[in-house]
């Protein structure tokens, strides 16, 4: 059974540096995190990513995670992920995971789609028999050609998308994540994208999705959550909250 039930959780990042670079740093850091650094023990600066984080999810839901660069969306997508521990509050992820939280992240920039198909498909623990298939799927999904023949250094931001996003969608997870790497694909593919992950839901699986796009979070979410400066802001429906952060509301003063 799918489950993710995030519970007050905080996680901060400490800003290491030599004396000489600490002003400069923890200054950069103080505007890069709209103003959330503070000092701990022995006087290292730190930034609060996430704070006071507590959300739901159960089969079938389908979370869009909207908020500016620097929110803290990245952070809280690798929590979900399980790739990183809150420091303090609680997480319970149940179910099998496949996440894509940056461009390119998991190819082998020099082997082809092709090579890079067999090579997920062998880590993914799938068969040969079932590698064949796979990149089968692969190719339908992606409509990548010949392309596929090539090394993924040469693909563009948006074929990279299309081959990332077939490969985690391809082999059965409960759990997708995905960062906002999916805005790179067009139309086209953000059409394809939905339609794929619709059917996935067919088996009741969880999605969480950062975006900054009121049309990805409509076709590919069922609920939406925005966050600003790490905490949370407003959580419902994707175009209220959509809307609501458009128009920047409540005064993102009162959470900075």
């Amino acid at each position: 059974m799918a489950h993710i039930e995030l519970s007050d959780v905080e996680v901060s990042y400490p800003v290491y540096s030599t004396g000489r670079q600490r002003s400069i740093l923890t200054f950069a850091a103080h505007r890069a995190s709209f103003g959330r650094v503070a000092r701990e023990v022995g006087q290292i600066p730190t930034v609060d990513a996430l704070n006071g984080i507590s959300f739901e999810l159960k089969e079938g839901d389908r979370l869009a995670v909207m908020g500016r660069n620097g929110s803290g969306k990245s952070t809280l997508l690798k929590v979900c992920s399980g790739l990183i521990l809150p420091d303090r509050g609680k997480v319970s992820l149940q179910g099998t995971r496949a996440s894509i939280l940056s461009l390119g992240s998991s190819l082998d920039p020099d082997k082809s789609g092709v090579e890079n198909v067999e090579m997920i498909g062998q880590l993914l623990g799938v068969s040969r028999k079932e590698r064949k298939l796979l990149l089968e799927d692969v190719a339908d999904f992606t409509e990548l050609a010949d392309f596929l023949h090539l090394p993924v250094r040469t693909y563009s931001s948006g074929m990279t998308v299309r081959l990332l996003f077939a490969l985690a969608t391809s082999v059965e997870r409960d759990i997708l994540v995905v960062d906002e790497v999916i805005g790179a694909g067009d139309a086209l593919f953000v059409e394809k994208a939905a339609k794929r992950v619709r059917a996935m839901f067919d088996r009741a699986k969880i999605l969480v999705l950062a975006t900054h796009s009121g049309d990805i979070a409509a076709q590919l979410c069922n609920q939406a959550l925005w966050i600003h400066g790490g905490r949370p802001i407003m959580s419902g429906a994707p175009a209220e909250v959509w809307n609501a952060y458009i128009d920047q509301r409540p005064p993102l003063e009162a959470v900075a």
